[in-house]
């Protein structure tokens, strides 16, 4: 991987667009640094700072990322318990919830015989509203109305609404305007929340102009506070927003490739789209919280996947095996393991788990008895502090593929994972089983002490 600090003097923004797919929310973790790394060479140690006559400081920190971008969200868990949501055109939203301590999965109202399809339900939501997405940040349960401007008038606005744990008490929390597009990644501290969304032209669907807005909100009072803007062009090379660090700095990611297929030629597609990815060029720009100018860029390039974590943002290069967190603001590179040489053809970063990151390496595999080529996830957890590594075996079963189990929430003991794929894909987890486990028994790969969750239907 190359790595690259840049501080011009005057910091341009960034640019990129997502595509949804299927994804996790993680609770906070006790998430820590490993400051006696040596940086590799391409990195920087006293980076010049930004030029900016604007502080460079956020006037918040202490953020967890419950979302990712090019994912879309099942839901979202606290210290208790895992809340979800589903969708139904004639039944409306019903807000669900997994008990932690019964593993059982129970609609998110305790009112007796209740049928949970009218108003006074907690646990329901009027179907003229459409679906919403489950944050949890402290003692706020969060639903957040995401639109795309083509829904029914009266589905067409954005919004977030804030309830307590168990549902009650539910109002909206703060509106946005009809041509406010949400992104996807939300991250939050307690008693703020930190998104990111478009302006568009919502006369003209075509118009590919937009302005690029980063958004403090108050949960307390709703109060918003738009601190950040740029020009972007939808479908083009749109910003990523990637969530925000700890420390209170929100990263934009934008990429852009030097090759292109035609410089492959004749090629096998897989050795070209391998080419294609090497010649990838990341920069990454840290806004901080609350500040309109940005503190500063840095780069890197490659074969790489990548994940921002509390602590800062880890990268995964699969032609080196190397696992390197960069500091945020500055992109200071530590590197912290390298991982087996298993002819990685991808990889998948899962995020933290106390001092332990943790991530897969791909490769394909073809059987005689499957008619497609066999995905296995070579699954680790490295030790941020230490370097130690571990393997995971406690994957995901999906059909033949063997996939890295994905961590859908956390407390301070356990993890709440998708574990296997039994069930009809029809079914409203998507075909998925979800199990708990603890974390010392996840990170000891004991697999006889996953406790399988019970789900309604």
């Amino acid at each position: 991987m190359n790595l690259s600090p840049k501080y011009p003097a005057a910091l341009a923004g960034v640019l990129l667009c997502f595509a949804c797919l299927l994804g996790a929310c993680t609770a906070p973790a006790r998430d820590s640094g490993r400051s006696d790394a040596a940086a590799p060479s391409g990195g920087d140690a006293s980076p010049e700072p930004s030029s900016s006559s604007e502080s460079a400081e956020p006037t918040a920190t202490g953020f967890t990322t419950l979302t990712r971008e090019q994912y879309t969200i099942l839901g979202c868990g606290s210290e208790q318990g895992y809340y979800e949501t589903t969708y139904d055109e004639s039944a409306g939203t019903r807000i669900y919830y997994i008990d932690y301590a019964s593993q059982q999965e129970v609609y998110l109202c305790a009112a007796p015989n209740c049928s949970h399809d009218r108003e006074g339900c907690t646990a329901w939501i009027d179907p003229a509203e459409g679906n919403y997405v489950p944050l949890v940040s402290g003692e706020h349960l969060l639903l957040v109305h995401i639109t795309y401007g083509i829904e029914a008038p009266e589905r067409a606005i954005p919004h977030i609404d804030a309830a307590n744990l168990d549902g009650s008490d539910r109002h909206t929390l703060v509106s946005f305007a009809a041509n406010e597009r949400l992104k996807t990644v939300f991250a939050v501290n307690g008693d703020q929340l930190v998104c990111a969304l478009n302006v568009v032209n919502a006369e003209d669907l075509e118009d590919t102009n937009a302005t690029l807005k980063l958004v403090l909100i108050d949960l307390n009072t709703g109060e918003r506070t738009d601190f950040y803007e740029r020009a972007v062009q939808i479908g083009g090379a749109e910003p990523v927003f990637m969530g925000v660090t700890n420390n209170g700095y929100c990263i934009l990611r934008e990429q852009s490739t030097a090759k292109s297929e035609e410089d492959f030629s004749g090629q096998e597609w897989s050795d070209a789209a391998k080419e294609l990815q090497r010649s990838t060029q990341y920069t990454c720009t840290a806004i901080p919280v609350g500040r309109a100018q940005p503190a500063g860029t840095f780069t890197y390039s490659g074969r790489i996947y990548d994940l921002l974590c509390s602590d800062g943002l880890y990268c995964f290069d699969c032609d080196s095996r190397k696992v390197t967190r960069l500091s945020v603001p500055d992109g200071t590179a530590a590197e912290l393991a390298t991982l087996p040489d298993v002819g990685a053809e991808s990889a998948y970063l899962d995020g933290k788990l106390g001092d332990w990151f943790l991530l897969s390496q791909r490769y394909y595999e073809t059987r005689d008895d499957v008619s497609y080529p066999v995905a296995n996830d070579c699954c680790y957890a490295v030790n941020v502090q230490t370097g130690e590594l571990r393997e995971l075996t406690i994957r995901q079963e999906v059909g033949a593929d063997r996939r890295m189990a994905t961590m859908l929430a956390q407390t301070t003991a356990d993890v709440l994972l998708i574990t296997d794929s039994d069930v009809p894909e029809t079914a409203y987890h998507y075909g998925y089983r979800y199990a708990l486990i603890s974390q010392e028994d996840y990170l000891s790969s004991h697999a006889d002490a996953l406790r399988t969750v019970s789900f309604i239907f």
